[in-house]
């Protein structure tokens, strides 16, 4: 199951008010020391969506962080980048998900806590795909964690997610194999640019809330 997707954005944009527009709330929001980065997280019942952005660059280009490329994704706007993450829940990885890896151990994990993240994710021009330290869904979350989701919106579980990448940027192997086993269902084409589309369930029927990022 995919776990969550993130962007990175502008924290001086127009993002917030946005999504605030849209009848999103905030659940909740992190900093990661040592990373350099923060977060506002807005939950669907199945999935998260993650608005990261660099507040730290030094740290974000740091040698246990560089890797990650997210200093490298976060100018996007200019250097054509890759600004999503896909993240998957450990828990119910398949069989045949076989990705290679490597252990992420940012400074604001526990002790001997790490992240296995996809090699291919070295490419700042592919998402940077990881295996989610959380095992859950938000619904399954606390309430005082997960608070009232997205149902004040009116909407509930993201059915499918569209990902767009540009011709010249094929999708690498790791990105197919996690499209092709996880769910909800992620379907990726070729575009101008990069586009994630997220279709969320509306609780009372109708058709779906289509959120396309960048906002």
């Amino acid at each position: 199951m995919i776990d969550h997707v993130f962007i990175l954005i502008d924290p001086d944009g127009q993002d917030f008010a946005q999504m605030a527009a849209m009848g999103l709330v905030e659940t909740y929001r992190r900093t990661h020391p040592g990373q350099g980065t923060r977060n506002i997280c807005y939950c669907f019942d199945n999935l998260f969506l993650e608005l990261l952005w660099v507040d730290d660059p030094d740290a974000a280009r740091s040698p246990g962080i560089r890797r990650t490329a997210l200093y490298e994704r976060s100018l996007w706007r200019t250097n054509g980048a890759c600004p999503f993450g896909v993240a998957w829940r450990p828990c119910l990885k398949s069989p045949s998900m076989k990705i290679d890896t490597w252990s992420f151990t940012p400074p604001y994990l526990p002790q001997g806590a790490s992240i296995a993240v996809a090699v291919d994710g070295d490419d700042a021009w592919q998402p940077m795909m990881f295996e989610s330290p959380g095992v859950m869904p938000p619904c399954d979350w606390p309430v005082e964690k997960r608070g009232s989701l997205q149902h004040s919106a009116g909407l509930g579980a993201v059915r499918a997610i569209e990902f767009e990448m540009p011709r010249m940027t094929p999708p690498c192997d790791t990105l197919r194999t996690v499209a092709n086993i996880c769910a909800p269902r992620m379907l990726i084409s070729e575009a101008d640019d990069y586009s994630l589309r997220l279709h969320i369930a509306r609780l009372h029927g109708g058709a779906d809330m289509v959120l396309t990022l960048p906002l």
